[in-house]
């Protein structure tokens, strides 16, 4: 597979980026984490302690068009156990002037590829909102199996929400790999 994005490590630049997508409301509403008011100033810091942090349990990527490094999203992988080999995927976030064109699918497959091929992990699990219906779309198309739903499982948008944890593992990602020829 051809991809039209590539990941690459956080700039400090990036912070007026997800400052300004943490403040869509669209956007944020569809997303499994809380909603609050995020200063400039705090994402500045919050994008310096991602450059500069030696967490081992966590890793953001950059998400930007192959010919350019102009940021258009971001991905994580946190809870990383390399014992056991297990992460969660812990979220994509996209300008929503670039989603629905396949730009979350690629980030996916370029994140589970990472995630199995370089990581080795063997089990990689990701959560979304129950109504969230592009969400829970993407992950089945890249082979996400649905292990269960988690009630009232996140305070979003004045109510409480269930959240669908969903898996791959190893086997999986090999199928996958073949069926979009990674």
């Amino acid at each position: 597979m051809e991809f039209k994005i590539k990941f690459r490590a956080f700039k400090m630049e990036d912070a007026a980026f997800v400052n300004r997508l943490r403040q869509d409301e669209a956007s944020e509403s569809t997303v499994g984490g809380n909603k609050r008011p995020v200063a400039y100033e705090r994402d500045v810091k919050w994008v310096q302690d991602i450059i500069l942090g030696d967490n081992p349990n966590i890793i953001y990527f950059a998400i930007t068009p192959k010919e350019s490094d102009d940021i258009i999203g971001y991905c994580s992988i946190s809870e990383i156990d390399y014992r056991n080999g297990t992460c969660f995927w812990s979220g994509t976030k996209i300008d929503p002037n670039t989603a629905s064109k396949g730009i979350g699918t690629e980030s996916s497959l370029l994140l589970l590829k990472y995630i199995f091929e370089e990581m080795r992990m063997e089990r990689c699990k990701g959560e979304a909102l129950e109504g969230h219906e592009p969400a829970l779309r993407m992950l089945d198309k890249v082979g996400f199996k649905k292990e269960g739903l988690q009630r009232h499982k996140v305070f979003k948008n004045g109510k409480y929400t269930n959240q669908w944890l969903l898996s791959m593992i190893r086997e999986e990602y090999d199928a996958l790999k073949i069926k979009f020829d990674l």
